[in-house]
């Protein structure tokens, strides 16, 4: 058995767990334990489902995943295209047929910005963090554009995570002085340090997953950016968005139970879909209204609709939900009205609130916020700001007469 390639062996493995587990007869849809040997194998077939649209990368990796000698690498750039594709990316690769010099995994394009993509994983369970050869080798791969260098740490699930980051971001940071390629100062780049233990242990569930971002000679990007204030903090979490949503991506990567993202209660015919913002709804012979929001009321078992009719005069309905349609709302509030929605949340840390008061007064008429801000000792300096710059400055006062106020309690 160990002489099979690693696919063949994952996918015997699976038929015994799904012998084990699958009980129910046959039509029925049946559960099973979310484990490594699981997640490693049909995480792989979601990458390679999602990069169907780029057939050209898309067969160049099936080629590296056939050859058992680089299998696990090309398996880890499956993940890290995957999340650049979630995150909105248009990818693509460099003529390979250029040997007169090394080209990147993939090219990265969103909103006009193109960034070179390496992606290098350590050999398997070293017992040390520093990736200092995988940083060296990814800075030697020659590019013109912006870099963006993902290392998989390779270490099982019982890491000692603190040392992790602490010897990770020293094996970066520390380098950026002394690091040369080819007698030249090293490039910059912006550098993913992550963990996907799921092939390191098969049988264990609920593994951890990890995804730490830090600038090697880019001081504003990632663990490790000092910032005199939230707003020049919030200023380079805009500049750097697009990567950081590739950060999300990743924390936020599930293999779909149904691949076109239907929720699987009205995929598999439990419930009836009967809510999409956006959609005309008949409501009386000849008669439609167009549903705009909508809430659960999870204890009344009842959704709160707004609607307007064909007059432009809205309204709010109420509909009863049936057990079914609760569960597929408790499971995924985000999609249960037909396109994601904000559905609420605790504030993270004092730049996610100055970014709420940011966004919260981004209609404010400038007259308002000089009218907040009319006891401020520099409010003659105030009246000089740009609306733009008025506003990050109300946001600022907001969010550190915010935190001061919870450490004082």
């Amino acid at each position: 058995m160990e002489e099979r390639h690693q696919i063949l062996q994952w996918y015997d493995a699976l038929c015994a767990l799904q012998k084990e587990n699958m009980k129910k007869p046959a039509g029925e849809i049946q559960d099973m334990p979310l484990n490594g040997l699981v997640t490693a194998y049909y995480g792989l077939a979601y990458n390679l489902y999602l990069l169907q649209h780029n057939a050209e990368l898309q067969e160049y990796l099936i080629r590296r995943l056939k050859m058992t000698d680089s299998f696990y690498a090309a398996y880890y750039e499956t993940f890290v295209s995957a999340w650049f594709i979630l995150a909105g990316f248009e990818l693509r690769i460099e003529n390979e047929q250029d040997g007169g010099r090394t080209h990147p995994e993939f090219i990265a394009t969103r909103d006009g910005q193109s960034y070179s993509v390496e992606a290098k994983t350590r050999q398997a369970k070293k017992n040390h963090f520093d990736v200092g050869n995988q940083l060296y080798a990814a800075l030697r791969i020659e590019s013109q554009l912006p870099r963006v260098i993902f290392i998989d740490m390779n270490v099982g699930a019982d890491a000692d995570f603190e040392a992790f980051g602490t010897q990770a971001l020293d094996a970066i940071r520390g380098r950026e002085a002394k690091l040369t390629i080819m007698g030249a100062a090293a490039p910059p780049a912006h550098v993913f340090v992550t963990n996907q233990p799921f092939h390191l242990a098969l049988e264990q569930t609920r593994l951890p997953q990890v995804c730490l971002v830090t600038g090697f000679k880019i001081s504003d990007f990632g663990e490790g950016a000092q910032f005199p204030s939230y707003t020049d903090a919030h200023k380079a979490r805009v500049k750097y968005a697009a990567l950081y949503d590739v950060q999300k991506a990743m924390v936020a990567y599930k293999i779909p139970v149904t691949f076109d993202g239907e929720i699987p209660e009205f995929a598999f015919g439990e419930a009836e879909r009967r809510f999409n913002i956006g959609e005309r709804i008949e409501v009386a012979e000849g008669r439609f209204v167009t549903l705009q929001s909508g809430i659960v009321a999870e204890a009344e078992k009842k959704a709160y609709l707004t609607v307007i009719d064909e007059a432009e005069q809205g309204a709010i309905w109420t509909a009863e939900l049936t057990d079914a349609e609760l569960a597929a709302y408790k499971a995924h509030p985000e999609t249960f009205f037909g396109r994601v929605v904000s559905v609420g949340g605790n504030i993270g840390d004092p730049l996610d609130l100055y970014e709420f008061f940011l966004n919260g007064y981004k209609e404010t008429p400038r007259e308002t916020l000089l009218e907040f801000m009319k006891n401020a000792p520099d409010i003659d300096e105030l009246k000089k700001l740009p609306d733009d710059e008025l506003r990050y400055r109300y946001a600022e006062g907001l969010t550190w007469s915010a935190t001061k106020q919870a450490e004082e309690n």
